[in-house]
């Protein structure tokens, strides 16, 4: 009866990790998406200052989807990964600070330069997110895109702190990182909802 119990407490911990996980998916695909349409707006000479300084804080948040999101599969033990007791991560940091670069740079403190520091420190959350959920499958798919996308946020940011058209370059940056965390939040998301729905109920017979 214990064992039953305990499979049946297992089996449920895990189902609703994975949907959370899920559900956090979902929600990065669509605060990515804005950050794609709020940069491109800001491309097109609309409010470019305000569009990156909001794009900015949209993205940060995303990224605290998305980590939350990979909190909740490693709960579940996805894919065999149990959940270990770990600092903050490269992610949740990275995504608290860029938000109040945002939120400042928005405010008229300094924008251009916030702005640039925060692509600096986004490409670097990206480059540097090296979970151990992509590492056992799951978004392994776009684990390399985003290094890539990372890097590539790095040298924007730094040519837009040297002052190479800051503004563009910062608006071109998170277009970038918003079209890849749209691409990994969904492959992320698609595998955990296929792992919740292929997760196997526990017998009753189990003594």
């Amino acid at each position: 009866m214990n064992t039953t119990t305990e499979t049946m407490h297992h089996h449920l911990t895990r189902e609703t990790a994975l949907k959370w996980a899920a559900t956090g998916s979902g929600m990065e695909s669509i605060e990515a998406v804005a950050t794609i349409a709020l940069a491109i707006v800001g491309l097109a000479g609309v409010f470019s200052t305000a569009m990156a300084a909001i794009a900015t804080i949209v993205i940060g948040v995303a990224i605290l989807t998305e980590s939350g999101a990979i909190s909740s599969a490693q709960l579940g033990e996805v894919a065999g990964v149990e959940r270990a007791d770990r600092g903050p991560s490269a992610e949740f940091l990275g995504g608290m600070a860029g938000i109040v670069l945002g939120i400042l740079a928005l405010l008229g403190v300094v924008p251009l330069t916030l702005l640039s520091v925060g692509l600096i420190v986004f490409g670097a959350a990206f480059l540097l997110s090296g979970n151990p959920v992509f590492q056992a499958g799951y978004g392994a798919a776009g684990s390399g895109g985003r290094a890539l996308a990372g890097l590539g946020g790095l040298v924007l940011g730094i040519l837009a702190v040297i002052g190479e058209a800051p503004l563009t370059l910062v608006l071109a940056g998170l277009l970038s990182l918003g079209a890849t965390a749209l691409f990994s939040g969904s492959v992320f998301g698609l595998r955990a909802a296929a792992e919740g729905r292929e997760y196997p109920a526990p017998s009753s017979s189990a003594t």
